[in-house]
């Protein structure tokens, strides 16, 4: 009961709080763009490739991006407890793939192996590697990832010829 209070309340304040995070996050446009990459290297990992770095310094300082991001984090999570449609991915399994990580709260191996039970035509993997779920803020993560998409495309135009 008390759970569910609680969401109630977050839910109400979740606008305002998404746009004041958005305001305080697109504040920071005001600091010279070598403080703001200081910033998000020493708050957010060394371990991120320059790349992502200078995406995030343009792109998530800016207040409506922020908002977005915030606003599909939020519906995720809703979307994440939901029911799949498995009549949907019965019908599509042979155009859908699904890539899970070992300790991925977004993608839980339990939601792997209910996928390969109700449509086991899809195509399913798990990475092993160690990248994380936020794999694109390394050169070695996105590297893999791309790989990885680039092998089920190749296999996918192998089946259809």
């Amino acid at each position: 009961m008390i759970l569910y209070i609680f969401s109630g309340l977050l839910c109400r304040w979740s606008s305002v709080l998404s746009a004041t995070a958005s305001f305080l996050i697109a504040s920071l446009r005001l600091l010279p763009v070598w403080a703001a990459r200081r910033l998000v290297s020493n708050s957010l990992g060394a371990s991120w490739s320059d790349t992502a770095v200078q995406a995030t310094c343009t792109h998530l300082r800016q207040y409506h991006t922020m908002r977005n991001v915030l606003y599909m984090a939020m519906t995720e999570f809703r979307e994440l407890a939901a029911e799949p449609d498995w009549d949907f991915m019965r019908e599509n399994q042979s155009r859908l793939a699904f890539l899970f990580g070992i300790d991925d709260h977004w993608g839980p191996l339990q939601l792997f192996e209910e996928i390969s039970k109700q449509a086991p035509g899809t195509s399913l993997s798990i990475e092993r590697e160690g990248h994380t779920h936020a794999f694109c803020c390394t050169v070695a993560g996105s590297v893999w990832v791309a790989q990885h998409v680039a092998t089920l495309i190749k296999n996918r135009f192998t089946h259809l010829q």
